[in-house]
This record gives structure tokens, C-alpha cells and sequence, in this order.
């Protein structure tokens, strides 16, 4: 498994299959369930306020995307300056 950091997303609820997660769930946990489901994108939002506390999802595992257009998609979005204050994990599985 190679995993890549970015400051951005994919998108707004753009790859099939999303699971949401509280923000105080650990990062291993999540990268637990994200294998185990063979999802490509872990993303982590940012904390707004109290009533938008920012979440973790795991994106992807469903999705007819590859990981090299999810990968394109993602570095559009750097390039682009979209998504700044997002945090994913892109998931290559070896």
C-alpha cells in the first residue's frame, strides 16, 4: 500500500460509495476501514465550528474511477488552488 498526502479533495461527493466518520476517530481506524473496503481516498474536512465539527470520509469504494483518474483529479484540484482546507489520502494498493 503507497499512500500520498494532499491539501485537497477530489470533489464534493463525486466518487461512488462515501462513508462519513466523526473527526475523533483515529487516523488508524480509518485507514483500517478504507483497506478493507479497497477505497481509494481518505479525506479529512476541516473544523468550522461547533455545528460543522469537520469529519473524516472514506470516498471511492465503489467508484468506476481508477486510481490514476482519481490521482489526476486531485492534482487538478492542487493546481487549481480548489479544496484548500481538505486534507485526503490517496491509496494506491500495491
Amino acid at each position: 500500500m503507497e499512500i500520498t498526502r494532499y491539501n485537497t479533495d477530489s470533489g464534493n461527493r463525486d466518487l461512488e460509495g462515501e462513508t462519513m466518520y466523526g473527526a475523533d476517530t483515529p487516523f488508524i481506524d480509518i485507514l483500517q476501514k478504507a483497506s478493507e473496503l479497497r477505497a481509494p481516498l481518505i479525506v479529512k474536512t476541516s473544523y468550522i465550528n461547533a455545528a460543522r465539527p469537520g469529519a473524516w470520509y472514506v470516498k471511492g469504494y465503489n467508484s468506476i474511477y481508477t486510481y490514476e483518474e482519481i490521482k489526476t483529479k486531485i492534482d487538478d484540484n492542487v493546481r487549481n488552488k480548489k479544496h484548500t482546507k481538505r486534507v485526503c489520502y490517496l491509496i494506491n494498493y500495491l
